[in-house]
């Protein structure tokens, strides 16, 4: 039996925007990229920001490297708890960001219906800037929950009419046991995508 056949709920059917992000054991970097796009898309804004991970640690905080790193920008890494992705979380996700392919795999596999809306953070960051897509959105709305959910369609029109060139790196490592350079790596690159996210949906 396909694992989506109890999966009742979809993204069309929530409030505001939902946001899913992706990586392998929820301790690393999706945890950063959850808290470094909770932090640019604030309370009021009409858009939520979650993760998980494929083989979760379920209930682990934030591994201290990358917290460290995340506190150093003035971002809360508190009250986390690691959790395991689910058909039921990409149900309900307008917008679902893996760090590598094999996460944006995982996650179409569990909810296949979410192919179009699912991305690597690094593809979608990239389709967004090169697309200029916070501009042509700019018109159309000034909530950025409206604005962002009309960035994600016109980042999917984009991926499959071909029309830009493709993400040259669409993968951020997995800095687990690399030492620090690993995580800075890591983290650079998921605070790039963020800030492009951001500006996008606040221009």
């Amino acid at each position: 039996m396909r694992q989506t056949t109890h999966v009742t709920s979809d993204a069309s059917q929530n409030p505001g925007f939902r946001v899913l992000v992706v990586c392998t054991g929820n301790i690393c970097r999706s945890p950063a990229g959850e808290r470094l796009l909770r932090h640019r898309l604030p309370l009021g804004s009409g858009i939520e920001v979650a993760s998980a991970g494929t083989h979760g640690v379920v209930g682990h905080p934030v591994e201290p490297t990358m917290a460290r790193l995340l506190v150093e920008d003035g971002v809360d890494a508190e009250h986390f708890a690691a959790r395991r992705l689910s058909a039921a979380l990409v149900a309900e996700a307008d917008l679902v960001l893996g760090m590598e392919t094999e996460h944006r795999s995982a996650a179409v596999t569990a909810y296949p219906r979410a192919l179009t809306r699912t991305f690597t953070l690094r593809e979608f960051a990239h389709l967004v800037e090169v697309g200029r897509l916070g501009e042509r959105t700019a018109r159309l709305s000034a909530d950025p929950a409206a604005r962002l959910r009309e960035i994600a369609a016109l980042a999917a029109e984009l991926r499959i009419a071909r029309s830009v060139p493709v993400c040259a790196e669409p993968d951020i490592a997995d800095p687990y046991g690399q030492g620090e350079a690993a995580y800075r790596v890591a983290y650079a690159a998921i605070t790039q995508s963020a800030e492009i996210l951001s500006l996008a949906a606040f221009t």
